[in-house]
């Protein structure tokens, strides 16, 4: 019985350690490659990081491919919004991505764009 519950008590740290060190680390962000997949023609001109009160986030700007809208865009990758699924039963941390604008870029050959970030969820 000892055994079954010390065997217990070893699961629940191992599945507690991720949320619990993402807690103590505030800069922490998802790898890169948990942003959604983008259509094909898409291209990503720029990554950046930011942090604020609630973490720290990684975006992406991404030009529209030839024919859509960054709007369309955003819908395709990112619809309703935003999600913020748990990534695996090992790791219980959730990932949200969302859009954070789109809009068009101001040059003489204006492209529309879309930004994109992923954090994890902190509540």
């Amino acid at each position: 019985m000892k055994l079954v519950i010390a065997g217990l008590v070893l699961v629940g740290a191992v599945l507690a350690a991720p949320p619990l060190r993402l807690a103590l680390d505030e800069s922490a962000v998802p790898p890169a490659s948990t942003f959604p997949d983008l259509p094909d023609g898409a291209r990503v001109t720029s990554v950046d990081m930011g942090c604020g009160s609630g973490g720290c986030w990684q975006e992406l700007t991404v030009l529209a491919p030839a024919g859509m809208t960054g709007a369309a865009l955003a819908d395709e990758v990112a619809p309703e919004g935003g999600d913020c699924p748990v990534r695996s039963l090992i790791d219980l941390r959730r990932v949200c991505t969302g859009v954070v604008a789109t809009g068009t870029l101001d040059e003489p050959d204006a492209t529309d764009i879309v930004r994109l970030y992923v954090q994890y969820d902190r509540s």
